[in-house]
């Protein structure tokens, strides 16, 4: 902790779209990604021998449309535009995402859906991002009636202090966040049926509680962490819903939950199947659902949308920050529509003229 402590003052804050000088005749400068809250585009400017190189890497994109992040710029300033070589990331280089239109209908219907069961609805999800667009959507149809306003629980301590930072930082958010609330003089992250769990013991009382509630815990892959105990007093009981809102990765207790309800789905007839949480084993009778539209990366459309869509003259592109499948489906895509497409290997350089 203290050596974290420390490591603070060694990093400086700057706005978008402002050059920072990094090196000799170098400098960076910061666009919206759209990710996270502060992520960005790097623009790296270089001037040597009486010639400009530009180089602009991605960093991870997100998605255009979602709640309260301003979308991935696609207008650059007119000195940018001319791009040598640009560095994208892959992560969903040959995926479609569900509509970001569809995500208020498909958590409505979960919602109302379980609370008609008089279940709860368990959520694992990322401290950072997720969990704060969870908050917001069901802050909005929780405003609208259009559900039952049955109590939520945010319980993780690292979820609430980053939604405190959330709420820090309204330069951040999207227009329609300022016209829905902001503008109301309302927060997105706080109401009054909300609750950010803090101690263990009123973690311990809320497994216990059977009455229908909402609880966003993390690990958001289902692996550590306050998500765990809730999953393992509540998965035997069918009146409850398991409702997974991110990628979950291979050989993680998420993608098991995943693949077990799928499997259910198929054949509600067959017995449930067995979950290992925390050393014991208990049966899966919970509803599982997804919502895919979740995701914080672009899928494949949207991450071509910042290439064809934006004001960018683009030379080289090299395509990173992907399993191998999804990079090298992206570059194919990329090299259908005519551009000079690299997905480098590890220590690869490539020459940038």
């Amino acid at each position: 902790m203290e050596e974290a402590r420390q490591s603070l003052g060694f990093i400086d804050g700057y706005p978008y779209k402002y050059p920072v000088t990094i090196g000799k005749d170098t400098t960076v400068k910061f666009y919206v990604a759209g990710h996270i809250l502060g992520s960005a585009f790097s623009l790296v400017t270089i001037r040597k021998d009486g010639k400009t190189y530009r180089v602009l890497y991605t960093g991870d994109v997100g998605r255009f449309g979602k709640p309260i992040l301003q979308n991935p710029t696609l207008i650059f300033d007119e000195e940018d535009r001319d791009i040598d070589l640009f560095i994208t990331e892959s992560t969903y280089g040959d995926r479609e995402h569900d509509p970001v239109a569809d995500l208020g209908p498909s958590l409505k219907r979960v919602l109302i859906e379980t609370f008609d069961r008089g279940g709860s609805v368990i959520i694992p999800a990322f401290a950072f991002g997720r969990t704060q667009e969870l908050i917001y959507m069901i802050h909005e149809l929780y405003d609208k009636q259009e559900v039952p306003r049955m109590p939520v629980f945010v319980d993780s301590p690292l979820a609430s202090n980053l939604t405190r930072v959330f709420g820090e930082h309204l330069e951040s958010y999207d227009m329609d966040t300022h016209e829905a609330f902001l503008k109301k003089g309302i927060n997105p992250f706080y109401f009054n049926k909300i609750r950010f769990v803090q101690t263990v013991e009123e973690s311990m009382r809320l497994n216990q509680d059977e009455s229908s509630h909402v609880v966003i815990s993390a690990s958001g892959m289902c692996e550590a962490g306050r998500i765990l105990h809730h999953l393992r007093y509540k998965v035997h009981n069918p009146k409850n819903t398991i409702l997974l809102v991110g990628y979950m990765a291979e050989n993680t207790l998420g993608r098991r939950i995943e693949e077990f309800g799928e499997a259910q789905a198929q054949n509600e007839n067959q017995d449930p199947p067995e979950l290992k949480i925390l050393g014991k084993t208990y049966p899966l009778r919970a509803r599982v659902e997804k919502i895919g539209g979740f995701s914080a990366h672009a899928d494949k459309h949207e991450l071509e949308q910042i290439i064809t869509g934006s004001n960018l003259r683009i030379k080289k592109i090299a395509v990173v920050h992907g399993e191998a499948s999804q990079s090298a489906a992206f570059a194919r895509t990329l090299q259908n529509k005519g551009y000079n497409v690299v997905v480098p290997r590890s220590g690869e350089k490539i020459p940038v003229e």
